[in-house]
């Protein structure tokens, strides 16, 4: 559990941010219940993602509402600057509103991919789709994600 508890952790804060440390800790729950359905062949991690997906999906699902992603800072800008510093948060801003405009899939994709460095057969597992289908919504979403940064002028 120690190990996973920050991936699921932030997995779960940039789905539904309020109740993450909730589904977090319901995702070892149930893997610890469901123990027995667990493949030793296969990596821990996206069997973990995937269990917290669906709980994060449930509350989406219930709440009825649309879910702004956010994104949690690893840590301290590196600009001493307070005009850096706002320039930093203008683009993590532009970026966040980027991430929460592209659909669910390759949203999905691009956060384990790039945030929590999964390869490609693990998000297929965390997501439950094929390969494939991530290779897609990995190359579509950054092509969208490219659009949307250069067309929004820096404030």
């Amino acid at each position: 559990m120690l190990r996973f508890q920050r991936p699921v952790l932030r997995f779960c804060w940039r789905l539904v941010r309020s109740d993450a440390e909730d589904l977090a800790q319901d995702t070892f729950v149930r893997a610890f219940v469901h123990f027995e359905r667990f493949d030793p062949e296969r990596p821990v991690l996206p069997w973990l993602i995937a269990i917290a997906r669906r709980l994060c999906l449930d509350v989406l699902r219930r709440r009825k509402v649309s879910t702004r992603l956010e994104t949690m800072p690893a840590g301290e800008p590196p600009t001493p600057s307070p005009e850096g510093e706002a320039s930093f948060r203008e683009q993590l801003s532009r970026l966040d509103r980027a991430l929460a405009d592209l659909d669910e899939g390759p949203r999905e994709a691009i956060m384990l991919f790039h945030m929590e460095e999964l390869s490609y057969r693990d998000i297929a597992a965390a997501l439950e789709v094929p390969m494939g289908t991530v290779m897609t919504w990995l190359h579509r979403g950054r092509a969208q994600l490219k659009r949307a940064l250069d067309s929004v002028p820096p404030a």
